[in-house]
């Protein structure tokens, strides 16, 4: 048998390392184009939520299960027969979809995918890590991490190219080539003979204690992913809510983390000039963990990016000395790299849910964030006794002693964020708050009650209340009122729940107010992913299917119909509202008397509690206005949500998700608007209307159809405008 260092160092050959970092490019490279496009699908066919997480769901999970088993197989049998397998089936089982093409089949290819992905990783860095040691080993696992760092921003641009008219044969056809190629590189280039076992070296003091050091590694690395786990699923959120919904500057501050990762990636393997870099690794990770504790604790633009860009830097500093200290504690390079990432997955399966948790008992991300910091801070105490031990040369009490104090340090650190946050949380006797995630946001309730019990049993039911409501409502749901609606556009009656019978009628009547300025079926447009992006002749072509007057209503039977296919009935400018109230009603059922149940901003206050609120500008964080609501709901809208800019005969234009049904093109005529109204879900679906009349025509709208109602409307010559009933 031979290894790579046998065969480069006396061949000069370089075509297996070529193997190994092509074939994983394009594996990755694949599995990111093909699960880019799986949620843009299922947007496209309204899918549920509970399918499309549990597809991923299977795919995670099949990485982690597959990742130990690959590594044992790869030192039985070689890596090159495992790879190419891996690759083969991941070329061909994309096939599958153009015999059977159902969406289960393509849910089914993604979790194979996970497989495939899950064998193809571990094995390569096996593969790596049997080929010698010192600084070019780190360069050889830098230059591959930073191959599936690549993989990972080019992958969903390759994706959203081929799926240009909405249609998946071109992405399996993308999926399948990039795995044929991999199988191809792999076969070609990686020899036969090459084995996953490494030789034998002399003892040196970490090796005298591989056995701890793999465990705190291993430690350590669960730790980091915890906290990308925990990014990677509310990250987004935080940003909304912190920054505003502007998509783009959101996906810009998501990305920087991955995009320092990738650039560090690129010349972290040149700074390796010793082995093992236990001190690098150490750094790497603490910098990371820091960072993470700090971007919690973020509030403008400059701190996310900056903080976002030191975690990525972090993690390129520890990535490529991890690993290559790993492939010095074991000779069978298979089982470590495999046990290496089972540990890597377990970090990225249980940060999500830790973040779930401490999201519910301190009602808001901020205390996630830098718990999961300090959490993967602790993890790397062990690895960091180990290197003060055999890097610096420090007695077994120093070291003990120092990662003690570092281990109490932190936990203090911890325990003061959390009771800050509980402090910060904290309004007075007998009110207790709720935070969970619902409707794309984060959902507060705020409930008076004699006791937290009390409080506790009827939050609990309201947020499971709230998630019925939102299934039945939002259009992406196939099997809720809305979706079965839309999927039987053209063909026939449907019965939807009363709830969603009663609210379309709602909806529907303020379209005849507003003369279809309020119009539910511009969900013929707006169902589409973003939507406001896309070229404006897809928007003009989808009119003849927006006309509220096009939807039938069956009284007597309380059914609906779509006059026309293609139809589809949005109801996301009033749906937020309705469950609010609905929250509200089922409350009060339940004794309480006083409370603010709050969505993204969106809010009712309910009982004898007068409560304060402020109206902020739409462009900064500035404070425009505080009024004293009871019994009232207040919704804003506004372009400063989702929206692109782009250039139009020399002027820059804002093109944003608030379509005016009569141009199908994003209204302009205010900047953001804040209605106070006697329901939220009045004040939902005005502030949707009021935004897109404008203050002149949405005045006398009000006068005429909601007297009592009052808004104020932030303008693009930036002034105001309000009711004069306001505040």
């Amino acid at each position: 048998m031979q290894t790579f260092e046998q065969d480069t160092a006396h061949t000069g050959d370089h075509r297996p390392l070529t193997a190994i970092i092509l074939g994983g490019l394009f594996t990755a490279l694949g599995g990111g184009l093909f699960a880019f496009t799986i949620p843009l699908l299922s947007l496209d066919e309204r899918i549920s939520g509970a399918w499309l997480g549990t597809a991923f769901a299977g795919y995670y999970l099949a990485k982690l299960l597959v990742a130990p088993l690959s590594g044992m197989a790869a030192d039985r049998f070689g890596p090159r027969r495992v790879l190419t397998l891996a690759m083969g089936i991941g070329c061909l089982i994309p096939l599958c979809y153009f015999l059977v093409p159902e969406l289960s089949t393509l849910y089914a290819i993604q979790v194979i995918m996970g497989i495939v992905l899950g064998l193809v990783r571990p094995v390569g860095m096996a593969t790596l890590g049997s080929t010698g040691s010192g600084s070019a080993l780190s360069r050889r696992f830098a230059i591959h991490a930073a191959a599936f760092s690549g993989a990972a921003f080019i992958g969903p641009i390759l994706g959203s190219l081929l799926y240009f008219n909405r249609s998946m044969e071109p992405v399996l056809l993308g999926l399948a080539a990039c795995l044929g190629l991999a199988t191809l590189m792999t076969m070609w280039l990686l020899p036969s003979k090459i084995t996953t076992i490494r030789p034998e070296e002399p003892k040196t003091p970490t090796l005298h204690r591989a056995g701890d050091t793999a465990t705190a590694l291993f430690i350590a690395l669960s730790g980091r992913t915890l906290g990308i786990g925990l990014l990677t699923a509310f990250y987004p959120i935080l940003l909304a809510n912190t920054l505003g919904r502007n998509g783009l500057t959101i996906a810009f501050i998501y990305a920087i983390p991955g995009l320092a990762t990738f650039l560090g990636l690129t010349v972290s393997g040149r700074f390796s000039t010793r082995k093992p870099d236990l001190d690098r690794v150490a750094f790497g990770m603490m910098l990371s963990a820091g960072s993470l504790f700090m971007l919690g604790s973020s509030s403008q633009a400059w701190q996310f990016i900056t903080f976002g860009t030191l975690m990525g830097l972090g993690a390129a500093l520890s990535i490529p000395p991890s690993m290559a200290l790993a492939a010095t504690l074991s000779q069978r390079q298979g089982v470590l790299f495999g046990a290496a990432n089972t540990a890597s997955g377990l970090g990225f399966l249980f940060g999500p849910l830790l973040g779930g948790v401490l999201i519910q008992i301190f009602h808001s991300l901020v205390p996630a964030m830098q718990v999961a910091a300090a959490l993967g801070a602790l993890a790397c105490l062990p690895l960091i006794a180990i290197t003060l031990r055999d890097h610096f040369y420090w007695s077994g009490t120093q070291s003990k002693g120092i990662t003690i104090f570092l281990a109490l340090l932190l936990i203090v650190i911890m325990g003061f964020s959390l009771t800050a946050q509980t402090e910060k949380t904290t309004f007075g006797k007998d009110l207790y708050k709720f935070t969970d995630v619902a409707m794309g946001t984060i959902v507060n309730l705020t409930i008076e009650a004699q006791n937290e019990k009390t409080a506790s049993d009827a939050a609990k039911k309201t947020m499971s209340a709230i998630w019925a409501y939102q299934q039945d409502l939002d259009h992406r749901n196939p099997e809720g009122s809305i979706g079965r609606i839309n999927r039987s556009a053209g063909v026939s009656w449907v019965k939807p729940t009363p709830r969603a019978f009663d609210v379309l009628q709602r909806a529907f009547t303020v379209s005849e107010h507003s003369q279809g300025v309020f119009d539910p079926t511009i969900g013929a447009l707006t169902t589409t992913p973003l939507y406001f992006a896309l070229d404006e002749t897809v928007a003009h072509a989808k009119s003849p299917l927006v006309d509220y007057r096009q939807v039938l209503f069956d009284i007597p039977g309380r059914r609906v119909k779509l006059k026309k296919k293609g139809m589809a009935l949005d109801l996301g400018g009033i749906a937020k509202g309705t469950i609010v109230d609905a929250a509200v009603a089922l409350l009060r059922k339940q004794g309480i008397q006083s409370g603010i149940v709050e969505a993204g901003g969106d809010f009712y206050c309910f009982g004898k509690r007068d409560w304060t609120v402020g109206i902020r500008h739409p462009r900064n964080s500035a404070e425009i206005q505080t009024i004293s609501i009871r019994e009232k709901g207040v919704c804003g809208s506004g372009d400063y949500q989702q929206f692109i800019t782009t250039k139009k005969a020399g002027k820059t234009i804002t093109r944003h998700h608030i379509i005016n049904p009569s141009t199908m093109e994003s209204a302009h005529k205010s900047l953001g608007v804040t209605v106070v109204a006697n329901s939220a879900e009045q004040a939902d679906v005005q502030a949707t209307t009021l935004f897109i009349m404008g203050p002149a025509q949405g005045t006398d709208y009000l006068k005429k159809h909601a007297p009592d109602s009052k808004a104020i409307w932030f303008l693009p010559n930036n002034t105001v405008a309000t009711t004069k009933n306001f505040p």
